[in-house]
């Protein structure tokens, strides 16, 4: 892996936090709020209104920020527009529903500048409510090994909040592909740790905030982004058995989580006869996604179904 960075410059430097907001203009107060309480004061707040209909520049206007208004182009083109106004040496994208801890930029900005070869680092997050109030969330895992390896296995980082990149970087790989909106991020964190250095930790920076508008929760979007980033490293890693491993093992990972779930839901709609147009949608979807996952939804019905007749 090539140098990817000068020597770091001895100076603060200034962290750019980028927070793009469509529709969520009811969670932007407390997000905002979260980096003025930094307790490292060389910031800059960027809001990209992502063209929302709700009162998303009232609220921005209540702070000192920056804000930018844009008809709306989806998540992946408002963190692009954030990152080509960002003036800052570092920069984090902040989801406007989930917040940063009080030390989050302090941690990481002395953590990429402990190490001038890293590209980005992430920190550690926890589960709240749409209150705000704490849930249960595991113990974070840092696995060991090439960092391209370990999130080709699995996507460790569960929110953009909890990484901070070097600004430099982009000028290399390009930013966000707004093809990819579910998943531009988890893509970008493969294009940068394929190519430069860029490292896990297990300090707390971020709170990622769960709610019914949570975009995760849309399992067949994110399942067809997925493979579609998947398929891509595939191509590039042709010829090293360990990293096409690596890709065989996080497409199926990704598979089965995401098509249990939409299994789950086609099951659902069709035990309650409704919307069975969706249902029958999503069974399109998972034959060509996700084959197993509807031979095991079909196994199962089948399954209860002699069940019941052998009781009956």
């Amino acid at each position: 892996m090539s140098a990817c960075f000068g020597p770091a410059s001895s100076s603060p430097g200034l962290v750019s936090v980028v927070i793009p907001c469509f529709r969520q203009a009811h969670f932007l107060a407390d997000g905002i709020e979260s980096v003025l309480r930094q307790t490292y004061r060389r910031f800059e707040v960027l809001v990209i209104n992502d063209g929302s209909p709700d009162d998303t520049a009232r609220v921005a206007s209540r702070y000192p920020v920056r804000y930018v208004e844009q008809p709306h182009a989806g998540l992946a083109a408002a963190r692009n527009a954030g990152l080509q106004r960002a003036l800052g040496e570092f920069v984090v994208f902040l989801d406007a529903d989930d917040r940063l801890l009080p030390d989050a930029l302090r941690i990481n900005v002395s953590r990429l500048r402990a190490d001038s070869a890293l590209a980005f680092v992430a920190g550690a997050s926890r589960y709240i409510a749409r209150d705000g109030t704490p849930l249960y969330t595991n113990p974070p895992h840092i696995a060991s090994g090439d960092l391209y390896e370990v999130l080709l296995r699995r996507n460790r980082i569960r929110m953009p909040a909890m990484v901070m990149f070097r600004r430099a970087i982009f000028e290399r790989v390009g930013d966000f592909d707004t093809r990819l909106d579910a998943c531009a991020d988890y893509d970008l964190y493969l294009r940068v740790s394929r190519l430069c250095a860029a490292a896990l930790h297990d300090e707390l920076v971020a709170e990622y905030r769960r709610h019914e508008g949570n975009m995760s929760l849309n399992s067949a979007r994110m399942l067809r982004q997925f493979s579609i980033v998947m398929r891509r490293q595939r191509k590039r890693v042709n010829g090293d058995a360990g990293l096409i491993a690596a890709v065989d093992e996080g497409l199926r990972n990704m598979q089965e989580y995401y098509g249990d779930q939409i299994a789950d839901g086609i099951r659902a709609r069709v035990r309650a006869r409704k919307e069975l147009h969706s249902a029958i949608a999503d069974a399109g979807r998972l034959l060509v996604l996700y084959p197993r996952g509807l031979f095991v939804h079909v196994w199962r019905k089948a399954s209860r179904q002699s069940r019941y007749r052998r009781s009956s």
